[in-house]
């Protein structure tokens, strides 16, 4: 069942292309034919014939056309008619083309008319193979309703010349059809390929949404209890602290301590969770002001600290707002305190151009990273500190990562030991 359903799916797609192909090809008859009838004799010499061959064409190519137009529509309701009706039209073009051209070659021999029909046959049979190939039995009987006609023809006028053109037909005539052939093979492999790999897109997708939706219920779930083992050691330590010893005190105090880190990592949990879900809503988002605030912020609640920060002004991309803002907290955070321990810490903020995109920097002149380990800095988790000289969960810059690879961005990061760090992104 599930075989016939995806042959029908693959079905569907290779028509609904076919359609979209062939779509505008009906004007190339059209443009072809007047330029042969406006160039050549052929109307004056043969106006009966001019005249029936120009309305079936023009009546053949309006129909396939309004069929490909109208395929969602029609294909729906009844694939077989669609296919037919489209089937019989662009047969009835081949056909009528084909009869067309071998008349004027038996009427001009290779006088200039005939020739000119030749040629634009050949142009005729190259253009649909793009587009026809993908029903190899449409394409085969398109071939062969489109050059058999006038390789005969010439064959029947049986002059060496002419004898010579029927045989290059011939020739060319069995190099369309391997080539169709080739086509029509690459093309189903093609597409046979791009459906599994959508469908396992689709599968992986759904697979990291249900484990995203985990992580999300486990560490919500845990905060609960885990706000009981805080508050309950906190209250056990202030009202016990007389009866109990100094080391009693110390390992409750490593309980709460580290009962408020894992609180911490649970919240940046659901926030990297969070920043998954949704759709991102795109507008103009003024970094440089958003950056001016923070470092504000920062400069207010930190007296003490002596920090430069250098932003460029007018830095203002395309995004989501909310989480642009949580991306640059995290970034000049991290920049803020990997800075501690520096008399003249600085932080700089700007952009440059780099290949037609714009890369933004934020660089400190901070403890800096040896790069061989670059590659665990957006890592959930992963600290290239210990948490007694800096502390924190390793996830801030996980959650910046996500947020960059949502906006079609990519972010990387250059530094050295004792010398600072630069972490460069770019947004779609």
């Amino acid at each position: 069942m599930n075989g016939a359903v995806h042959h029908i799916s693959l079905q569907h797609l290779a028509d609904e292309d076919l359609a979209r192909r062939t779509r505008a090809s009906g004007l190339v008859y059209i443009a072809l034919y007047v330029i042969i009838i406006v160039f050549t004799d052929y109307a004056n010499d043969h106006l009966t014939v001019t005249v029936l061959a120009g309305l079936t064409i023009f009546v053949a190519a309006a129909l396939r056309t309004w069929l490909s137009v109208k395929f969602n529509t029609m294909y729906q309701s009844s694939p077989g008619s669609w296919l037919a009706g489209f089937s019989s039209f662009t047969l009835l073009l081949a056909g009528v083309w084909g009869a067309f051209c071998a008349h004027a070659v038996l009427n001009y021999g290779l006088e200039w008319t005939a020739m000119l029909t030749l040629l634009s046959t050949a142009g005729i049979s190259a253009g649909a193979i793009t587009t026809l190939a993908i029903r190899r039995n449409l394409i085969m009987v398109f071939l062969s309703l489109l050059l058999l006609p006038p390789t005969a023809a010439a064959a029947f006028l049986q002059t060496t010349e002419t004898f010579a053109i029927s045989l290059m037909f011939l020739t060319y005539c069995v190099f369309m059809f391997v080539v169709a052939r080739r086509i029509n093979k690459e093309y189903w492999d093609a597409l046979h390929n791009t459906v599994l790999l959508d469908q396992r897109a689709r599968e992986l997708e759904a697979s990291n949404q249900e484990l995203e939706s985990y992580s999300y219920s486990i560490a919500h779930d845990l905060r609960t209890p885990l706000r009981s083992i805080i508050g309950f050691s906190q209250l056990l330590l202030e009202d016990s602290r007389e009866k109990l010893s100094e080391d009693e005190k110390n390992d409750l105090g490593r309980v709460i301590s580290a009962g408020k880190h894992m609180a911490q990592l649970i919240d940046d949990i659901l926030e990297l969770s969070r920043i998954t879900r949704g759709d991102l809503v795109y507008r103009v988002t003024d970094l440089s002001e958003i950056l001016q605030e923070f470092t504000q912020q920062l400069a207010d609640e930190n007296p003490n600290r002596s920090v430069t920060f250098q932003i460029q002004p007018g830095l203002r991309p395309m995004g989501d707002p909310n989480l642009l803002k949580i991306a640059l907290h995290n970034l000049i955070s991290n920049a803020w305190k990997f800075t501690a321990n520096r008399d003249n810490a600085e932080i700089v903020f700007n952009s440059k151009q780099e290949d037609n995109e714009i890369v933004y920097c934020l660089c400190d002149n901070g403890v800096g990273f040896d790069m061989a380990y670059a590659d665990k800095l957006f890592k959930p988790f992963n600290r290239l500190h210990s948490e007694t000289e800096f502390p924190g969960t390793g996830v801030g810059l996980a959650t910046v990562q996500r947020i960059i690879l949502r906006h079609g961005g990519r972010i990387w990061a250059e530094g050295a030991p004792d010398k600072g760090a630069c972490f460069y992104f770019t947004l779609r």
